[in-house]
């Protein structure tokens, strides 16, 4: 998702905002030449001032949420939607000061968060879900961590719950990638999906 983000703006012009350092409270704005947009977030700086300990405390119970969710728990879905809310209150307040067409990088669970956050960002969103096979997964996050497949590991049931693009969900599509594209082809392709 961030590979793709930061090819859209590097070859199409769109503001890439990486929604991870929305999260860890970060500056989302990952360089797009960076030469691994997915781990970059850790080098970006901290955000501060008005309204960041209510962010930091809202992304806390967020993230708890997520990590009930890998164990297998039970879990307050609505303290992951307080942190949608947060986030795409954030991008449209950022899109209104900057303009442009935007790439968010973000991870999102199923239909009626998508549905939530589009209702904060207007009827224009256009939500792209990237697929693959379990299995391609597995090798692109362990490739992408150096070996470690604890990573994979540990997101893997988040994976499993994710919910796929309904026939009748409006302006939301599904680009299937597969470990023969290149990351142009997945760029070509979404460029195609969105127009």
């Amino acid at each position: 998702k961030s590979t793709s983000a930061a090819l859209l703006s590097q070859n199409a012009g769109f503001v890439y905002y990486e929604a991870d350092c929305y999260s860890t409270c970060k500056n989302p704005y990952i360089p797009p030449d960076s030469p691994n947009p997915s781990m970059a977030q850790v080098n970006q700086r901290p955000l501060r001032g008005e309204g960041l300990s209510e962010r930091k405390e809202i992304c806390r119970r967020a993230n708890e949420a997520v990590m009930k969710m890998v164990n297998g728990e039970d879990y307050d879905k609505e303290h992951m939607k307080q942190m949608y809310i947060g986030m795409a209150e954030d991008i449209l307040r950022e899109r209104n000061r900057i303009g442009g067409d935007w790439a968010i990088a973000a991870f999102i669970l199923d239909r009626d968060m998508r549905e939530h956050i589009r209702s904060i960002l207007g009827p224009d969103l256009i939500f792209v879900v990237l697929t693959m096979d379990m299995d391609e997964i597995k090798t692109r996050v362990t490739t992408r961590h150096h070996g470690d497949e604890s990573v994979f590991k540990m997101f893997e049931p988040v994976i499993k719950l994710c919910e796929p693009v309904g026939e009748d969900e409006k302006n939301a599509v599904t680009v299937r990638v597969t470990s023969e594209m290149s990351r142009k082809d997945v760029l070509e392709k979404i460029l195609e999906m969105v127009k």
